[in-house]
């Protein structure tokens, strides 16, 4: 996990203080867009050859599901309290 840290901070560094040219930024980009493609594929053979993710693929689908629901549901709530109070504070002035 440090290592992943560190390597991040680095990149971070590098961005932040080096001038990187186009064709570098567009090289990276690429780059960027094959290790997620490789990444994902990575995973989904992962998974596909764990025999009891699979067997409780409809629970855990359903668990996401709901989850999924309920934080945007929360967020809406939040988001809309949040708006109807700024909006009071607002007329107010």
């Amino acid at each position: 996990m440090w290592s992943i840290l560190v390597v991040l901070g680095i990149g971070i560094t590098i961005g932040v203080k080096v001038k990187l040219s186009e064709k570098f930024k567009a090289c990276n980009a690429k780059l960027q867009q094959y290790g997620v493609i490789l990444l994902l594929f990575i995973m989904g053979a992962t998974m596909g050859l764990n025999k009891s993710l699979l067997s409780n693929l409809k629970n855990i689908g359903l668990k996401a599901f709901i989850f999924a629901i309920l934080t945007s549901l929360l967020s809406l709530i939040i988001v809309y309290s949040i708006s109807k109070s700024a909006v009071k504070e607002g007329s107010k002035q």
